[in-house]
């Protein structure tokens, strides 16, 4: 969280604590010996770990999201297209409506990735490369972490910005015994966006989430339930 917003959060009397429920890890992955018409990058944590000695300079950049856009940019790397829409449905409804020709994709991405890009755009007749590069882990300290916090504290509001960082925190609350019968009732879930609280929403209600779908957003959410 940045230094501004948790200000003012501490401002309206408000503890933030932060506990990741992933960490990304590299994975190591061979380059793409073949030429591409567009990249596609889908996080920030795809511009983070991508080698771009191997980007193709001639092809296309597209990101999803503003934090995705500004990490590429402030490596001096030019976004061609942003969807309006942040997560990957909205993408590829965007990004067929603008393309008018078969085209040559390149998706670096994380482990477990969900399928709507790659399947939405072959069964259109375009050629999807991939290579995966880093994965998510819980790690064993954070778990820790997370453990004793549920024990020791009560926690009025929750923020995720992945589904995978809530089936983090699910699976560990699961294990956690004698938690008080209203943790569920009591506790307000906030979610990045749709894709996030949708699998939120298989297991607990959601109970903000921003129109724009964006930590900014997300956290300005926040402080307006909280006023």
């Amino acid at each position: 969280m940045p230094a501004d917003v948790y200000q003012k959060f501490r401002d309206k009397g408000v503890e933030v604590i932060t506990i990741p429920m992933n960490r990304t890890v590299l994975l190591p992955y061979e380059s793409l010996e073949r030429d591409y018409d567009w990249i596609f990058f889908t996080s920030a944590n795809a511009v983070k770990y991508f080698d771009f000695a191997q980007l193709n300079k001639q092809a296309k950049v597209l990101a999803i999201g503003n934090q995705t856009t500004k990490t590429l940019q402030s490596l001096g790397i030019n976004v061609d297209y942003q969807p309006k829409e942040a997560f990957s449905e909205g993408l590829v409804e965007e990004w067929l409506r603008y393309i008018n020709q078969e085209q040559c994709v390149f998706w670096p991405h994380s482990f477990k990735a969900r399928r709507v890009i790659y399947n939405a755009l072959t069964s259109q007749g375009h050629v999807v490369l991939e290579r995966v590069i880093y994965k998510n882990e819980f790690f064993p300290e954070d778990q820790e972490r997370l453990k004793k916090l549920l024990l020791n504290e009560v926690i009025d509001y929750v923020l995720f910005a992945s589904p995978s960082s809530w089936q983090s925190f699910s699976q560990a609350v699961k294990k956690v015994e004698s938690l008080p019968a209203d943790f569920w009732s009591r506790l307000k879930i906030a979610a990045i966006g749709p894709v996030t609280a949708k699998v939120i929403q298989k297991e607990q209600q959601v109970a903000i989430q921003p129109e724009i779908y964006d930590m900014p957003h997300l956290y300005n959410c926040l402080l307006h339930e909280i006023s």
